[in-house]
């Protein structure tokens, strides 16, 4: 992989119009990240796209290797790791800011592999009219359509650049309340605070919510997850297990029953 392969972009600001518990979801360790005293862990630091919370958990388990993770929108933690946070390990869910890494002379192009992909999909509360029932410029009327912030979020970026394709960007974009992070895009519609949203495939499984819509594959750039090394944490060699893990079949067999499809590092 070059870097000249590692591309993207994106835009947005959290809005006040949905109150109550759809604040974004970031890990407390990774706001503290560039701030902590070094040495800190005792195990690999793993900063990693919130899209990728319950695979990777899982994945960390069945490996045996203990490790701290950190979850956010890739952009934000791309710009920890350029801060000084001690990141042994970074999975994106963006080219782009894997390219930012390798750019700034923080990760080496070489070390940078293919982990996953995942596809994209339109959600609703679950008591929510069909997609045929109701038109979306009706659904949304009054109301809101949450997705991951464009600016700093991958999956923003993605839904961004479907919409537009499709021909719907213009029709959500004035009830578009930018979220931190997928988490906090598939509670909002859960909790009835949203009627529409747009996450990854993954982040829709067996969670709460109605897939109204699986958006076109061919609609918006083939979303890739990079994983690489990164060399500022203090366990090097506990991240290149997590990372042989990851890409092994057994890793591969438990991101795919979470949803995404796995490459083994292609």
């Amino acid at each position: 992989m070059t870097c000249g392969a590692i591309t993207g972009g994106l835009r947005g600001s959290i809005s006040g119009s949905i109150r109550g518990g759809i604040t974004g979801v970031i890990s407390a360790a990774t706001l503290v990240l560039a701030l902590l005293p070094r040495p800190v862990w005792s195990e690999p630091m793993i900063l990693a796209a919130a899209s990728t919370n319950r695979a990777l958990e899982a994945a960390l388990e069945a490996s045996g290797q203990e490790a701290v993770a950190s979850y956010g929108a890739s952009g934000m933690l791309a710009r920890q790791v350029e801060q000084g946070a001690p990141a042994d390990l970074f999975v994106s869910a963006n080219p782009k800011w894997m390219g930012y890494l390798v750019e700034a002379g923080l990760v080496e192009t070489d070390s940078v592999k293919v982990l996953m992909s995942n596809s994209l999909v339109l959600i609703a509360p679950e008591d929510a009219p069909g997609w045929d029932d109701l038109a979306l410029a009706d659904r949304l009327a009054g109301d809101s359509f949450v997705v991951a912030n464009p600016e700093t979020a991958p999956v923003g970026a993605y839904g961004k650049a479907a919409l537009e394709s499709l021909g719907f960007w213009d029709t959500v974009a004035p009830a578009m309340v930018p979220m931190r992070n997928t988490l906090a895009t598939v509670a909002a519609v859960a909790q009835g605070e949203a009627a529409l949203g747009l996450v990854y495939a993954s982040d829709a499984a067996g969670q709460p919510v109605q897939v109204l819509w699986n958006i076109p594959t061919d609609s918006h750039p083939d979303i890739r997850y990079l994983v690489a090394p990164v060399g500022q944490g203090d366990d090097p060699e506990g991240a290149r297990k997590v990372l042989d893990f990851l890409l092994s079949d057994a890793g591969a067999a438990i991101l795919e029953a979470h949803g995404f499809l796995a490459t083994g590092g292609l």
